[in-house]
């Protein structure tokens, strides 16, 4: 039996680290895509992700608990937070602060319509029992706590500390996403055009591509079947919720992209054995 040449191993070794290169960026063009149009894309992931985890509720039950802590000191009974909390203000206010921070104008949540209800309420609650308002200031002072209770809960924890750089990485992702598809064809290119049988190509990329279906599924896969996400300990029911929703479904996505390069794979190991059998 002859020996290859050694120009054939260190082509073949070449080749190789090619595909290799090839299935890293085929990893991080996956990874960077399925941010691109999950958590970058703009607000209607998480907040589609919210009405998914039975979020407003969760967040409206741990408002009003709240709420009902800081009542007692003003001698409001149980009673009066009950359905003080409005499910449609409350979706509209938590939207128009994710669009707000996605948009780049900072993390803006509005308390007027909350401050309208509770005034509302108020005034009820006081016609109803009797009650004499002797300090207007005391009032005032009142209906501004429960504000920032309100406007404390909507927020989203690391929002604003990571403002600047989530804005960052939102603008730079196409730019990295051309980038990497840009470098993928160029390895392509290299391929068909270093190889005189077109065949030899086809299985290089083929490699890359059974790497990337590999590299990109196995890790999500494990975290899906393991449950790990659940696993998290967040004070916050509704910010649990979330956070679980959002994370099981990113890595789904990146499941689904790994599916994708499954067929690929499979449709050039195909093209690659019917090539082969032309020049054998």
């Amino acid at each position: 039996m002859a020996k290859r040449p050694l120009s054939s191993y260190v082509r073949h070794t070449v080749f190789g680290l090619l595909s290799f290169i090839l299935c890293v960026l085929l990893f991080f063009l996956s990874l960077a895509t399925v941010l691109s149009v999950t958590l970058f894309n703009s607000s209607d992931f998480l907040f589609d992700s919210m009405n998914s985890s039975n979020y407003f509720n969760d967040k409206a039950d741990e408002i009003t608990e709240d709420l009902t802590d800081l009542g007692y000191a003003s001698g409001l009974k149980e009673e009066f937070f009950d359905g003080l909390i409005n499910g449609v203000m409350l979706s509209n206010d938590t939207q128009n602060y994710l669009e707000s921070y996605y948009n780049g104008e900072g993390t803006k949540i509005d308390t007027t319509e909350f401050k309208q209800t509770f005034n509302a309420a108020l005034d009820k609650y006081i016609d109803e029992n009797n009650i004499k308002v002797t300090s207007a200031a005391s009032r005032d002072n009142l209906v501004n706590k429960a504000a920032a209770v309100y406007k404390n809960s909507l927020e989203i924890p690391f929002f604003s500390s990571l403002s600047s750089y989530f804005l960052a990485v939102k603008a730079a992702l196409p730019f990295v996403i051309g980038g990497l598809i840009f470098f993928i064809a160029v390895i392509c290119v290299v391929f068909f055009l270093a190889n005189k049988w077109k065949h030899r190509a086809v299985k290089y990329i083929y490699y890359g591509v059974a790497g990337a279906f590999l590299t990109v599924g196995v890790i999500p896969t494990i975290i899906l079947l393991s449950g790990v996400i659940a696993k998290i300990n967040l004070e916050s029911r509704a910010l649990y919720n979330l956070f679980v929703q959002c994370g099981n479904g990113i890595c789904l996505a990146l499941v689904f992209v790994a599916l994708f390069f499954l067929l690929v794979a499979i449709a050039l190991y195909i093209q690659y054995r019917r090539m082969h059998r032309k020049v054998s």
